[in-house]
């Protein structure tokens, strides 16, 4: 029992350590010592072990430092294990590889009807994609820590609900390691989440504040914490805002995507395809009509910002946030529109825009996987 305290205690520390190198690096071992309130030998043998695992690489003194003991900085190793990422939208497959510290190494984009073929023949259609990133990796002498997944749905129990690609009650995790197996790629963690949980962890990996909420997503409208700790993530999208509003495919009536989603908001301005998704190059229509000055685009602008602020009324009163990051296709409508937003609530609500493009549910659905890895790094070096 006691040896259990002790690994148990190993396990906590390394974890430890890792969170706060991949959050404040460069950070020095006396940094890591101070800010986390271990013995400076247990953080010398901590990193030690990190390092040879090539999860931490030691960058030596800063340059100019003055004569005297160094202090080396460590940062997580851009040239250890990468995480492959692979988003299923309406109309393509996207995959990357990032390393960890969140750097992107290589992409591919596949155009596919997705929305059109169902669940099994979709996610077959990534194997070309799986099969070239994890190519690009073994020619870099990479090892693949393993596979995270977005979609545009909600996720429960494991099973994927995705009404922009028709997708019910899918085990998506089952079928994308199917493909992997397929590929005689075996032994990978798979790790499955709704596109704007996946945004806002990608948001967070990039220095938003954990106490911040995501609002947005590409494919639907949903909400989610920027708290890789908290699993709470929901479709806003279809939260009813007009009471005797029109019925919507989810069974509701007057549902928020009725106003400010992306098809819906073309539909209100005249225009007859939403548009290319921005993965894909596309621009959101509506946003350069809108600076135009044209009519209809602005009115739907003014229609989708009315319905939104309606929707955040019973978020402050449910949550309480002080600041909400807008991304995803809502971002692309400027600051116009988020003070469109604001201007309809109470007081004391902070909308930032994204600091991130149309890529942040795929580097998100990577960073499921490095996130597993600094929770607890022993489990990867262990095996």
């Amino acid at each position: 029992m006691e040896a259990m305290g002790a690994q148990a205690m190993r396990r906590h520390n390394a974890a430890l350590v890792m969170e706060l190198i991949a959050r404040d690096a460069p950070v020095s071992r006396v940094e890591l010592a101070q800010r986390t309130g271990l013995t400076k030998a247990t953080v010398s043998s901590l990193v030690t072990e990190l390092t040879g695992a090539e999860l931490v690489r030691d960058l030596g003194p800063e340059p100019g430092r003055v004569p005297g003991r160094p202090a080396g900085r460590l940062v997580l190793d851009p040239y250890g294990p990468v995480a492959l990422g692979l988003q299923f939208g309406a109309g393509h497959i996207a995959g990357v590889i990032l390393d960890l510290s969140g750097r992107p190494l290589a992409r591919q984009i596949r155009r596919f009807d997705v929305a059109g073929a169902g669940a099994e023949e979709g996610v077959r259609a990534a194997r070309p994609v799986l099969r070239r990133l994890f190519d690009e990796a073994t020619t870099a002498g990479r090892l693949v820590a393993g596979v995270g997944v977005a979609i545009g749905g909600t996720v429960r129990s494991g099973l994927v609900s995705a009404l922009p690609l028709g997708w019910r009650e899918v085990d998506a995790r089952a079928l994308v390691a199917g493909e992997l197996r397929a590929l005689d790629l075996h032994g990978l963690d798979v790790v499955v989440a709704g596109e704007v949980a996946c945004a806002a962890l990608a948001e967070y990996q990039a220095g938003a504040a954990r106490d911040w909420l995501y609002l947005g997503g590409e494919e639907v409208i949903g909400l989610a914490p920027l708290d890789p700790a908290v699993t709470l993530a929901g479709d806003l999208g279809h939260v009813p805002v007009r009471r005797r509003g029109d019925a919507c495919p989810c069974g509701g009536r007057g549902c928020l995507d009725l106003y400010a989603g992306r098809a819906a908001m073309a539909s209100a301005a005249g225009v007859a395809d939403p548009g290319t998704a921005r993965l894909l190059g596309g621009a959101e229509p509506l946003a350069e009509r809108a600076r135009r000055g044209d009519p209809a685009a602005v009115r739907a602008l003014d229609r989708a910002g009315e319905a939104l602020a309606e929707a955040l009324v019973s978020v402050r009163a449910l949550l309480d946030p002080e600041t909400i990051v807008l991304g995803g296709r809502l971002a692309a409508f400027g600051a116009d529109f988020r003070r469109r937003v604001v201007e309809r609530l109470a007081p004391g609500l902070t909308v930032r825009a994204s600091k991130l493009g149309p890529d942040a549910a795929l580097r998100g659905a990577a960073g499921h996987v490095i996130a597993r890895v600094i929770a607890d790094p022993l489990t990867w070096i262990e095996g």
